[in-house]
């Protein structure tokens, strides 16, 4: 049978079989000079002998598969070239991989192989010609060296490939196209990657010889995207891919040019093991990272993520003050978390912002969060988000958390003494393992965040009675830092005062024509419970009433009583009067009722004008607190 016909037969035997469908195309051709003027326009190839050597170096993207030559096969040759020619030694013409082991077959058949290698018709003939002068008369081997043999007065049998090895070369050609396809699927998707990256990327072999360049490395370099296979150097000499392929040492974040614009360039070796085999570029335009850094940080803002404050906006000149400062900014240059103590009106959001804006956090978020609002709950699915469907009302997709809106920044907790036991425990594990995990979820999520923490609780003495966990307040006190209230800041009163008051006449446009000393004494004499809040409320009566003349203690006293008066001018109507509005008697508040009402006053700011609380402190019940409330209108 033909080897055309053996060929043919074994590959639709083999269709059967496997359901697949396969064109096949034979091409028969004497000689493996000519080879280079024909067209081969399949997906893949089998050939035998000197013809796939040629091939392989001629088709570089279609995989080709030798049709081998078994032992059998060099058998049947060579048994029929001894009964047609009647010699017992025979000579054998073939590549190096068929004539391998061939020498062995003499000790199975009665016959004498005498093997020689050859690739190219020229070498087949010298060949022959040698094993002529030896003797040799009768030859086999492939369709080349048979007919070249013949020629020669030779008697040759050409060596036919079995069903066998034909059956085998096309499974290993099929298996090599899956994998052929394969990598050009990974290529596509490689190159789709490279070329929509925003980085310009350019890789070279060990030879500085360019592998690859993507479209953006085209765009800012100006280099033509087929510049593969040129050397880098002779191109582009300053990106010096050529020195990290010889040290084996990367080049990282060097400012160079391109084309009048500044480029930012990394370039690190490509290694197998020890060995250097070749080098990448990557590289982007220094105003297009910092627009990216811009716009990062804009939406970043857009979320209200954001430290406003900074030390100089702390107003004061006090010695307890300054020094509380001097403290503040030396606990900004180190990243532990931070305790703030503080009353109530002290500022201490205003120090967790200015300490945030003077560290090396401070590009990056601020957030703040009051414990205090917010129940159990709701506040451990803000600090740590949820998924989808982790409860009733749980938004679509689920939301990321307070802690992560926080990475890389700062997370302020304000109020912080008024979690519940079991938050203090979440909390801690945060503060000890630096990671996260969401409401509802398995995964967990590290976050980089410092922690500032603030409250007007003394929290070490809630550690000793078991109501804030002695670990966590630990965790938490890292660096402690105490607000002076404003009773202890002197002649800050007078200073904030009169920034206050002519900052809010200024508004209007008033000029204030400032305040007696007896005034300045009053101001003074306060116990300002509720600190810089409660001056600043003072400070927006007094607008009310004085209307930007000069303040004097009288005009002081109704705006620290909250708009009560001493004298007469200020009329106050008892709710029970069951007269007609116009014959109701005028009460005058006696001075032991004024000290009530600022009283009042003062236990309303201290609370947060929380009614319920108030009420408790004053020792009276919510009804009576209103009662009086109203009288104080």
């Amino acid at each position: 049978m033909e080897m055309k016909d053996v060929v043919c037969h074994t590959f639709l035997e083999q269709q059967e079989q496997s359901g697949e469908e396969w064109q096949l195309e034979t091409i028969l051709r004497l000689g493996t000079q000519i080879l280079d003027d024909v067209a081969i326009g399949g997906d893949v190839v089998v050939a035998r002998g000197a013809t796939y050597r040629k091939l392989k170096q001629l088709l570089k993207h279609v995989p080709v598969t030798e049709l081998k030559i078994s032992g059998y096969d060099i058998m049947r040759a060579a048994l029929a070239c001894k009964k047609e020619s009647g010699e017992e030694r025979i000579g054998f013409i073939g590549t190096t991989e068929m004539i391998y082991g061939a020498q062995h077959i003499s000790e199975l058949i009665p016959v004498e192989l005498v093997t020689a290698a050859a690739f190219e018709e020229d070498g087949i003939r010298e060949r022959l010609l040698e094993m002529k002068e030896k003797g040799v008369r009768a030859v086999i081997g492939g369709v080349t060296a048979t007919i070249i043999a013949r020629k020669l007065g030779f008697s040759a049998v050409r060596i036919s490939s079995g069903r066998e090895a034909v059956y085998q070369a096309l499974v290993e050609v099929k298996r090599a196209y899956q994998l052929s396809l394969q990598e050009r699927r990974r290529a596509e998707l490689f190159r789709a990657i490279l070329n929509y990256t925003n980085d310009g990327i350019i890789a070279v072999d060990k030879n500085d010889e360019i592998l690859l360049i993507n479209r953006e490395a085209a765009n800012i370099t100006g280099l033509s995207p087929q510049s593969t296979g040129k050397r880098l150097a002779s191109l582009l000499p300053h990106i010096p891919l050529r020195q990290v392929v010889e040290t084996a040492q990367p080049v990282l974040n060097r400012i160079t040019r391109f084309n009048d614009q500044d480029v930012t360039l990394t370039c690190i070796p490509m290694q197998t093991g020890n060995q250097t085999i070749g080098a990448v570029a990557a590289f982007q335009p220094v105003l297009k990272v910092q627009n990216l850094g811009n716009e990062i940080r804009r939406k970043k803002n857009q979320k209200g993520h954001i430290a406003k404050a900074h030390f100089d906006d702390i107003l004061g000149e006090s010695p307890a003050l300054l020094e509380t400062i001097h403290l503040a900014k030396q606990y900004s240059k180190a990243d532990a978390n931070v305790l703030i103590n503080g009353e109530t009106g002290t500022g201490k959001e205003l120090f967790a912002q200015s300490i945030h804006n003077a560290s090396s956090r401070s590009r990056e978020p601020f957030v703040a969060v009051n414990c205090a609002v917010l129940s159990e709950n709701l506040l451990e699915s803000e600090l740590f988000g949820y998924v989808e469907g982790a409860f009733t009302d749980a938004r679509k997709g689920g939301k990321s958390g307070l802690f992560e809106a926080a990475h890389h920044g700062t997370l302020f907790l304000d109020e912080i003494a008024e979690i519940s036991p079991r938050m203090q425990g979440l909390l801690l594990r945060v503060l000890q393992e630096h990671e996260i995990m969401r409401v509802g979820d398995d995964r967990i999520i590290p976050v980089d965040v410092r922690v500032i923490a603030a409250t007007n609780r003394d929290l070490a003495a809630m550690s000793r009675e078991g109501k804030f966990r002695l670990d966590l307040y630990y965790r938490l006190n890292t660096l402690h830092l105490v607000l002076p209230p404003l009773r202890d800041r002197g002649q800050d009163v007078l200073f904030l005062f009169r920034r206050f008051l002519s900052g809010i006449y200024s508004r209007v446009g008033i000029i204030w024509e400032g305040m007696t000393k007896a005034a300045e004494q009053c101001l003074l004499q306060q116990h300002w419970a509720g600190n810089i809040r409660e001056l600043y409320n003072v400070a927006e009566r007094v607008a009310v009433f004085t209307e930007g003349a000069e303040l004097d203690e009288n005009d002081l006293r109704i705006a620290l009583s909250g708009g009560v008066q001493t004298g007469t001018t200020q009329q106050a109507l008892p709710e029970e009067s069951p007269m007609p509005a116009e014959q109701k008697t005028v009460a005058v508040p006696a001075a032991g009722e004024v000290d009530e009402y600022q009283r009042i006053r003062q236990v309303l700011e201290e609370t947060h004008y929380h009614y319920g609380h108030a009420a408790e402190r004053l020792g009276i019940s919510r009804t009576t607190l209103w009662r009086k409330m109203k009288q104080m209108k």
